[in-house]
């Protein structure tokens, strides 16, 4: 057995006790739809864990993207995510995001001056 064998078996048996962030039934449905049949539920409760870190990742990079773009702003120190945050992290992650033609940022008859 190789180190990479090892490393895999012994990660597999520690999720064994894991209750993953993401339900494994919502994880176990999504495999489902795309075709994919998993009989081992240590491999769904791999693939909650890695979509969990991969959500926890672009989120992070949002945040980020939110904190450079707020310390622009001198007298505003609270922080406020906005959907480019997240489009700009996505980019980053090779996702392409897309506003519907009537989706808006700001609510009708709010403004964002300051």
């Amino acid at each position: 057995m190789t180190d990479d064998e090892k490393t895999a078996e012994e990660l597999l048996l520690a999720m064994g006790d894991y209750t993953p962030a993401i339900p494994e039934e919502v994880t176990a449905h999504f495999l489902a739809q795309s075709g994919f049949q998993a009989t081992d539920e240590r491999l769904v409760r791999l693939v909650s864990l890695a979509t969990h870190k991969f959500v926890a990742d672009l989120t992070n990079d949002a945040l980020q993207h939110c904190k450079n773009r707020q310390a622009a702003r001198k007298g505003d120190v609270r922080l406020v995510l906005t959907t480019e945050d997240l489009a700009q992290a996505c980019r980053e992650n090779g996702i392409s995001l897309r506003k519907p033609p009537y989706y808006a940022d700001t609510p009708a008859g709010s403004s964002d001056a300051g």
